[in-house]
């Protein structure tokens, strides 16, 4: 697995790992992502746009499923190298993260996430 640094914020300098991972996936722009996840929330009656229910809604739109894996691993031991794949994460403890993987390269702020275990994996098909 290879590393590139990716950033991207909103227009008042606020970051959000599940739509960096959306706009890195889908070549959205940062803003039309958050109203959509916003409105999906709405929709589902869920108290935020971080909600799984609510980010696999938008990712099912997309055509982006759950796939297999092995049970825990870390990311920097998985091998996506055909194709995108959004990754659900976490240390172990209370930190949760998304990132994206597009042809065995993770896309996000620092390479810390290497670290992180899988929780779950979604393809674009």
């Amino acid at each position: 697995m290879k590393f590139s640094s990716f950033y991207i914020c909103d227009e008042e300098g606020k970051s959000n790992c599940i739509i960096r991972s959306f706009v890195k996936m889908y070549n959205e722009v940062y803003e039309n992502i958050y109203r959509e996840l916003c409105d999906i929330a709405k929709e589902l009656n869920c108290s935020s746009f971080n909600d799984i229910e609510v980010f696999e809604t938008y990712m099912k739109k997309r055509k982006t499923e759950k796939i297999e894996y092995g049970k825990d691993m870390q990311i920097k031991d998985l091998e996506l190298n055909n194709g995108n794949y959004i990754v659900f994460c976490y240390d172990k403890n209370e930190f949760y993260h998304m990132v994206t993987i597009m042809d065995n390269i993770l896309y996000d702020k620092d390479e810390k996430s290497l670290d992180l275990y899988v929780i779950t994996i979604y393809k674009q098909n």
